[in-house]
């Protein structure tokens, strides 16, 4: 790397951003959607659709709920596209000019060959690059904290033409932050230090206004947090249940952030090309090299401020970077990878330090090495996406690539009619993001020992490992869609129409009111073959609901067959399966598959409540068995 290529100097945020854009999108069909991805798109489908303004966001297993800021942030882009493409692009665009504004951020501290560092290791950081192309509530973390130095750091160093606007912007910057991501007001410590120290330099008024502003976002996020005091009191009380212990897990995940480390041994063993172990064995080199980078810039930092040289962008760094590791080592809960987001990007300018204090030919030496490391991280990176091509349902409905997983939103609302419903095993916010709209969902796919004819139509989803031969969905589906993925999963789409529900004619109709709601509208009776004893039957009742009440919510009723032989011994018990109260919904046909031992003449049927010991109750005779005959 020349010394002429160096000092263009203009060129390099250019080149760093189309870099970085470039291996975001790269591979952007394969980005598996989890149901963090997918809840601030959700949200904002549902203020869309349903008018809704949450000041208070998804849930966490950390503490209380995240604000809400993200999923207002998509707002005009997943309305602009009603897709969640709109939603993933414009994160990509976002956390690609974080590596630019890095690469400012740093260069003003400590030169343009300590920036070029930090921009590259930024750019290429295959766990930088994953959480960046995600749509999570912490998904612009790179972005927001790689702008918040790039606007802070000149105010702190009294190098900015205009620290009030700067300051102003950045505290404002600093708002946007923390309404994204809870643990993302962590950065009120290390930011609030370095006001402290540097609080000479701060334009007074603008510090006000900003502060004014962060503490008015910081009060309405607060009062969403008060409507819901029961469930945050249980929350704080789980939280703190737990003892902390120390722990260099934050260290090892922030040192990981800027090295690479372990990434093939977490991502892409599952590739086509079986190279994981190798591209580990050359990656933990690479991550203690640049540990001890690391090190080596904390000790010039530290070097710094006791020679009192560079004094004041060692106490950024140092600050920027250590404090939110300090806080995170001493904790009850586990700490992820991405928690460390919090310390960018002070750790690549630490790393940076030291090319910077180099000789000159050393450290273009040293930069030269950048090149086979970028390729190392990239060719990482790049199998993780090559490993989700070619087992797009590993993780059944609940992570599907972007590619199949819009295709399946896309069957389900072709053949969705109004007012219907849909049964998946998945988060009623996964699928209701992949298809652009929101529907309610039921997540039981019990078919066919158990299943619901909506009153109104619906779709059931199910992803088969291997799809049955004789797979028609189950009964009264009339559309029947499959989607094969190239690992061999089928995703099938089975669809109700709006009237199957009244279309219900069982064999044997008796139409028996219970006091619970339920009507027994009456029950088939399938034989294997002609034989009648050779086989076990199967009875299939169906259930219509036809009334509710406040607490039907909490009901648990399962029926069961009490067989009887021809001497009226009886020869077994068969339970079906158990429907939650909150899955009843007027309207609906309950229809339950149980099979019968071999020899049943009679059954007793009824429905009981197990955790409440309670039978369901029959009308008019006020029974809670039913008798039925099998011929």
């Amino acid at each position: 790397m020349s010394a002429r290529i160096l000092r263009r100097s203009d060129l390099w945020p250019l080149a760093l951003l189309v870099i970085a854009a470039f291996l975001r999108l790269s591979y952007l069909s394969e980005i598996e959607h989890n149901v963090d991805h997918a809840y601030p798109i959700w949200q904002a489908l549902d203020t869309l659709e349903h008018g809704t303004l949450p000041v208070v966001g998804q849930g966490t297993s950390v503490l209380f709920a995240n604000p809400a800021l993200t999923g207002y942030l998509y707002l005009p882009f997943v309305a602009l596209s009603r897709s969640l493409l709109g939603a993933y692009l414009l994160v990509i665009l976002l956390n690609s000019v974080a590596v630019p504004l890095a690469y400012g951020a740093v260069r003003g501290l400590l030169g343009q060959r300590a920036a070029l560092v930090a921009g590259v290791l930024m750019a290429v950081n295959p766990w930088v690059i994953e959480y960046s192309r995600a749509t999570w509530v912490q998904s612009l973390l790179p972005f927001f904290l790689s702008l918040l130095a790039w606007l802070l750091w000149p105010v702190l160093l009294g190098h900015s033409r205009k620290p009030g606007r700067r300051l102003l912007l950045a505290l404002m910057t600093l708002t946007l932050l923390a309404q994204t991501y809870l643990l993302a007001y962590f950065m009120i410590v290390p930011v609030g230090a370095l006001l402290l120290i540097f609080w000479r330099r701060l334009n007074r008024r603008a510090l006000l206004v900003g502060g004014v502003i962060f503490a008015a976002a910081t009060l309405v996020y607060g009062a969403g947090l008060l409507a819901q005091a029961d469930t945050v009191g249980q929350d704080v009380r789980a939280f703190t249940s737990s003892t902390a212990q120390l722990s260099l897990e934050a260290w090892n995940h922030a040192v990981r952030l800027i090295s690479g480390g372990d990434y093939p041994l977490a991502r892409g063993q599952a590739a086509p090309v079986m190279d994981w172990q190798i591209r580990q064995d050359l990656t933990q080199v690479a991550h203690v090299v640049i540990a001890v980078l690391l090190l080596a810039g904390i000790g010039l930092a530290l070097r710094a401020i006791c020679r009192r040289q560079q004094r004041d962008q060692a106490l950024i760094l140092l600050i920027w970077f250590g404090l939110p590791v300090l806080l995170m080592s001493y904790v009850s809960q586990r700490v992820h990878p991405f928690y460390l987001l919090l310390s960018l990007p002070a750790g690549y300018a630490l790393v940076g330090w030291v090319f910077a204090v180099l000789p000159k030919r050393i450290a273009q030496a040293g930069l030269v090495l950048l090149v086979p490391f970028a390729a190392l991280m990239i060719v990482n990176s790049q199998r993780f996406a090559q490993e989700t091509a070619a087992n797009p349902g590993a993780h059944d409905l609940g992570a599907l690539p972007l590619d199949y997983g819009v295709e399946l939103g896309q069957l389900v609302t072709a053949h969705l009619f109004p007012g219907g419903v849909v049964y998946a095993e998945v988060d009623e916010w996964t699928l209701n993001s992949l298809a652009g709209t929101t529907f309610p969902l039921v997540r039981d796919t019990r078919a066919p020992a158990f299943h619901i004819i909506p009153r109104d139509g619906g779709v059931y989803v199910f992803p088969f490992a291997e799809l049955p031969a004789n797979w028609n969905g189950p009964a009264y589906t009339t559309i029947h869609e499959q989607l094969h993925l190239p690992d061999g999963v089928t995703l099938t789409v089975d669809a109700y129409p709006p009237s199957a529900a009244q279309q219900v004619r069982p064999q044997q109709p008796l139409n028996l009111a219970s006091e619970e709601g339920l009507t027994l509208l009456g029950y088939d009776l399938v034989r294997p073959d002609a034989t009648p004893n050779a086989m076990q039957p199967t009875l299939i009742t169906y259930w219509r609901v036809d009334a509710q009440s406040h607490d039907t919510g909490d009901w648990f009723f399962a029926p069961f067959a009490q067989a009887y032989d021809a001497s009226g011994d009886q020869i077994g018990v068969v339970e079906g399966a158990v429907v939650p109260g909150q899955e009843w919904r007027e309207g609906d046909v309950h229809v339950h598959n149980m099979t019968l031992p071999a020899g049943t003449t009679s059954v007793q049927l009824g429905q009981f409540d197990g955790p409440r010991q309670r039978n369901m109750i029959f009308l008019p005779d006020y029974t809670p068995l039913v008798n039925l005959i099998i011929p």
